[in-house]
């Protein structure tokens, strides 16, 4: 090596220590929202008595489904604005996604069948509880870790 590739590295080198230690000590995740709390439990409930009503014509329920659907976008923003909270807002994200698998499909299906099954709204509700239950679990655990209970497990 040599003196000007040794003196560079030994000025550089404390630069790039000093840039990896202060992005390993930024938190992973956004701290606590009381808000997204609130966002995430009262949306699981509105969720979940719309998706009762899907045994009935779409048509029926079109403008409750379809503030329902601001409501949980108005969510997934408020989400990602807090900073670090990429993972929270990954989560509403796939929840809502038009041509997801979670309650954009859902939604979808009822609009193209205009009516569906219990079995199937009972199945996607489950589906759907998960979710929310895995976003609720996540925002609870950046004010104080505990274990959650998910997926019908301990």
């Amino acid at each position: 090596m040599s003196k000007i590739e040794l003196v560079f590295c030994n000025r550089i080198t404390p630069v790039f220590l000093l840039l990896f230690l202060i992005t390993a000590c930024a938190p992973l995740i956004g701290p606590y929202s009381p808000t997204a709390y609130n966002y995430a439990t009262s949306l699981k409930v509105e969720t979940l008595a719309i998706m009762d009503k899907a045994n009935e014509p779409y048509l029926n329920h079109q403008s409750s489904v379809e503030a329902l659907v601001i409501e949980l976008h108005k969510a997934h923003e408020y989400v990602k604005g807090v900073p670090s909270n990429s993972i929270s807002a990954k989560q509403w994200e796939i929840l809502i996604k038009e041509d997801g698998d979670l309650f954009g499909k859902f939604i979808k299906r009822w609009k193209d069948n205009s009516t569906l099954s219990m079995t199937f709204i009972n199945e996607f509700k489950g589906l759907i509880i998960d979710a929310f239950d895995e976003i609720i679990c996540l925002e609870a655990n950046k004010k104080k870790p505990s274990k959650c209970k998910l997926y019908g497990g301990e």
